[in-house]
């Protein structure tokens, strides 16, 4: 399986707390993978690092990260957007043109384009709104439109479905299954139910450190998930999809 991301030897380490240690990591080319684990496990840390932000030790089909971020050929969604520009929300979709158009020349987007991803995301009725005037669900989404219409090959998402309501995270999920082919697919997702579902790749994280790797079928083991997130936690399978019930009582009292 050829890789996208090769990660090796990589440690963050902001005044001399360590928050991320990766010695060894292989994230698999043309799939779609889910970074998971519980609140401080270093999935935004590690989905920074893919993006170059933590110095070296990763590399991009063998090349440097920043040589295909130059290239405009790493789309990035953050958990925060610019959404304090004076800028309508077809104005702000359209920065993800400007790595290809470069930054003195208007951003254009192919219209047909930028009108089906405005209907797909409910925001064709917002186009001509102030971003910052909008909620910030409609503003999430808005930033997954502009980073959909850089039509980069690598797509970096640290976690989309942020204040969106159940309808749009499935929405979301749902296009970027039916465009499976347009690009890999990189994300931190809580939702343990959504990552089983709709990726190809898992990466389950804890303190910092990559706990296991693999399929869904592997990595998501009941065992395995109830110690990281010291809470019991069944797997349950319906019509060839994966469902996770949590107890009501923690991985302590489980075990007594």
């Amino acid at each position: 399986m050829e890789n996208l991301f090769t990660v090796r030897n990589v440690q963050v380490q902001p005044r001399g707390r360590c928050i991320l240690s990766v010695p060894h990591l292989d994230i698999p080319a043309n799939r779609h993978t889910s970074i998971i684990g519980p609140n401080g496990a270093g999935k935004s840390t590690l989905l920074r690092a893919l993006l170059g932000l933590h110095g070296a030790g990763v590399t991009v089909h063998g090349e440097s990260v920043s040589s295909h971020l130059k290239r405009g050929q790493i789309a990035w969604v953050g958990q925060h957007g610019q959404y304090s520009l004076p800028l309508t929300v077809t104005e702000y979709v359209q920065l993800g043109r400007y790595p290809h158009s470069g930054w003195f020349k208007k951003a254009q987007a192919p219209v047909e384009k930028l009108h089906h991803l405005l209907e797909v995301f409910d925001l064709r009725a917002l186009a001509q709104q102030r971003i910052g005037s909008l909620s910030g669900g409609e503003q999430q989404r808005a930033n997954v439109v502009r980073a959909l219409l850089q039509n980069a090959p690598v797509l970096l998402l640290d976690e989309p479905c942020n204040h969106l309501d159940i309808r749009h995270q499935h929405r979301l999920m749902h296009y970027l299954r039916e465009h499976h082919a347009d690009f890999s697919v990189v994300m931190v997702l809580h939702d343990l139910t959504m990552a089983a579902n709709h990726s190809d790749y898992i990466v389950l994280m804890n303190e910092g450190q990559i706990v296991v790797s693999g399929t869904p079928e592997n990595v998501m083991q009941s065992d395995i998930l109830s110690e990281v997130y010291q809470w019991p936690i069944r797997r349950i399978e319906e019509e060839g999809k994966m469902f996770f019930r949590m107890a009501h009582h923690p991985v302590q009292s489980a075990a007594a």
